[in-house]
């Protein structure tokens, strides 16, 4: 009975520890009991991959992130001599070619940010689009695009403070209100397996019209050397809605959903799922057209992920299906991560990852070659795409799907394998791939 041990932190989290060591909960599976996954539709391998490397390349594109609309991409130019900080760039995309504008992606720079304060997604409300992140004084700054090279700056008024992380502003595309979510270390910044100087995490929800209301979520004590359960289901917005989700320990200590209610933030979280499996890396979707609501979560740090439905808010999700695709260069997939969902003509979509095992975390996701893959979940059966080049010596995460005019396209970022260089200081390629054609 072969055991495979693998380490459980969601991949949208980067430690930035000078020695690279990421110190996380074990979870040992057995082989043998795993369920048997039927697949519904293999890759049709007669499809061509359309996947270039994009950008300039020279330039290290760490967590470029897609706007929601109005073609836009967010990024850090991480400083490769010290792994940490780095400046904060958006660009322009072409929704007929899926091109930067500029070429570089370096269209406006609005602050010098960090690993754990850079902006970790895009905020929408009936102004547009919009970014939040702190500054290396920890200052906390709102960005929004005016054109692919200019932006507006504006100074939130809450103190400046350097133990604030992961940034996750509201989209509320068609309201005047307007929240940020962070994550507010007790000592120092960093994630919590890696810094066991801080004894307690605090989610809190920040409203960005009237700062002064700062409330806290949740609070969590330190679990070193396990992360706390919301660095492994971080906090997520289900998008065109005021309700946040994160992790929350339930009694048999596995890493279950939760939810919130920004309009109403002095209600308890309430717990949405409640089966047997730890959540990784969880990310919502919610269909306006239909009400449909998904959830999809790694399981357990395997080549598997999970698929929740429900109609409703406030209803605890239910398992739709599994996601497994049978890879086609990896021996041992592993670590089922970073879905990004998308709907396109009305059907459900999310792009995610898997990795060659290796001995831990670190080495599967940063040091293992890998996949970028594609599944259309509505429906009856599950239809898997390869969308990646497959190179021995690349590593490839976080995928990012943009919605052009007539096509979809995947951004992601690969690395070279090179275990004797911290992940962090390595030269991170921005690549695009072709999803979905006219």
């Amino acid at each position: 009975m072969k055991k495979i041990t693998l380490l459980l932190l969601a991949l949208v989290i980067f430690s930035c520890s000078d020695d690279n060591v990421i110190t996380s909960p074990e979870i040992s599976i057995d082989d043998e009991d795993e369920k048997e996954v039927e697949m519904d539709d293999p890759v049709d391998e007669t499809v061509s991959i359309e996947d270039l490397r994009i950008g300039d390349l020279t330039v290290n594109y760490v967590n470029p992130e897609i706007s929601p609309k109005d073609n836009y991409m967010l990024w850090i130019e991480l400083n490769t001599d010290n792994g940490f900080t780095g400046k904060v760039w958006h660009c322009g995309i072409d929704p007929a070619t899926g091109d930067l504008i500029p070429e570089d992606g370096k269209g406006f720079s609005p602050f010098t940010s960090n690993i754990y304060a850079r902006p970790a997604d895009w905020g929408v409300d009936e102004l547009g689009v919009f970014y939040i992140g702190a500054n290396l004084e920890g200052a906390v700054k709102l960005v929004r695009p005016v054109t692919p090279t200019t932006g507006t700056v504006e100074d939130i008024a809450i103190e400046s403070s350097n133990k604030r992380r992961v940034f996750y502003p509201s989209q509320l595309p068609n309201s005047n209100e307007r929240f940020v979510s962070f994550i507010e270390n007790d000592v120092i910044n960093g994630f919590s397996s890696s810094t066991p100087q801080n004894t307690n995490f605090q989610l809190r929800l920040l409203d960005l019209k009237n700062p002064e209301n700062n409330y806290l979520i949740k609070e969590e004590a330190s679990a070193i050397p396990n992360p706390i359960a919301m660095d492994v289901l971080v906090p997520r917005w289900i998008k065109g809605s005021p309700y946040l989700t994160f992790g929350s320990q339930d009694a048999n200590g596995q890493v279950q959903a939760t939810e919130i209610n920004a309009f109403e933030p002095a209600n308890a979280p309430l717990i949405i799922t409640n089966d047997a499996a730890n959540k990784v890396d969880g990310h919502p979707i919610r269909n306006s057209d239909t009400g449909e609501q998904y959830f999809f979560s790694g399981n357990n740090g395997t080549d598997k992920a999970n698929v929740y439905q429900r109609m409703a808010f406030g209803e605890a999700f239910t398992s739709l299906k599994e996601i497994a695709p049978v890879s086609v260069h990896l021996e041992n997939p592993a670590l089922n991560q970073s879905h990004e969902p998308f709907i396109f003509n009305g059907e459900v979509y999310t792009t995610f990852q898997i990795n060659e095992e290796g001995v831990d975390f670190f080495e599967t996701t940063f040091n293992k070659p890998g996949e970028i893959w594609m599944a259309k979940v509505s429906g009856a059966t599950t239809e898997f795409t390869l969308l990646s080049d497959f190179d021995a010596e690349l590593c490839v995460s976080e995928p990012e799907p943009y919605k052009g005019t007539d096509s979809v396209w995947i951004f992601y970022s690969a690395v070279d394998v090179d275990p004797d260089t911290p992940y962090l200081k390595r030269q991170f390629q921005l690549r695009r791939s072709t999803a979905i054609r006219p």
